[in-house]
């Protein structure tokens, strides 16, 4: 990991710009992050950083979305979720390297194919559909980062929209990480310098997801949807690349 102080700035400014990124639409500070810290934190430490980074992230954004907090969903995305992000993290300290580059590659370029059947079909999930789908993205967070398009995609077709999707989203996913970043630590997964650069991304982002909360007032939470998508793709491509080379 390169720790010195031209990288942290770079990585900081990464940070910022991501969460407004992902604080508008809910998804893609993940798949920002992945892709451009892979080269600098090797694959193999992104995901136990970024869950360091996401709960202040996370905890940054649903701050400013805190009134539209969907309890009934959080309940049952956590009841379900969390359970299987145990497995996929037992899944995640078994893979080498390359592996977990392929598997981070193809999950984050999976979500655009998602998301879009979702819509195409508007899918209108009941709480048997929630818990499936929560249970699904418990699972790819343990193996994956960059996977938030799933839980949005879920809570979308459970009925929720705009700033409730987001506070819903965000509330959920800081208690995930907290729980990855516990078990990374238990697996020998989280070292004390991926734990400062998560911290350091994650403070870095709290400006960020003030601007977007400030832009979500003004233009909507999906307008830049078709960017991100080429976004996301671009980024797994990326890290299959990286992990391929």
């Amino acid at each position: 990991m390169l720790l010195d102080a031209p990288t942290l700035a770079a990585v900081a400014a990464l940070g910022l710009a991501a969460a407004i990124v992902g604080g508008i639409g809910g998804f893609g500070t993940g798949v920002i992050l992945s892709a451009a810290l892979t080269p600098l934190l090797g694959i193999k430490a992104v995901v136990p950083v970024l869950a360091v980074a996401g709960v202040i992230i996370n905890a940054g954004r649903f701050w400013f979305y805190r009134r539209s907090v969907d309890r009934r969903a959080v309940a049952i995305a956590l009841v379900t979720a969390l359970p299987f992000l145990v497995i996929g993290t037992w899944i995640y300290s078994q893979l080498d390297a390359r592996t977990v580059g392929t598997v981070l590659g193809l999950a984050v370029i999976a979500t655009v194919p998602a998301r879009r059947y979702l819509e195409r079909h508007k899918v209108v999930l009941n709480t048997a559909g929630l818990m499936a789908g929560e249970g699904l993205f418990g699972l790819a967070s343990g193996v994956a980062t960059g996977v938030g398009m799933i839980q949005i995609s879920v809570l979308l077709g459970a009925g929720l929209s705009g700033p409730a999707v987001l506070a819903t989203d965000a509330l959920v996913t800081i208690a995930l990480d907290l729980c990855k970043a516990a078990l990374f630590h238990k697996l020998d997964l989280l070292s004390e310098e991926a734990l400062f650069a998560g911290i350091v991304i994650g403070v870095a982002s709290i400006p960020g997801s003030a601007a977007a909360a400030w832009l979500v007032s003004r233009i909507g939470a999906h307008v830049h949807v078709l960017f991100m998508e080429a976004l996301i793709v671009f980024g797994g491509a990326f890290m299959l690349w990286y992990s391929w080379r």
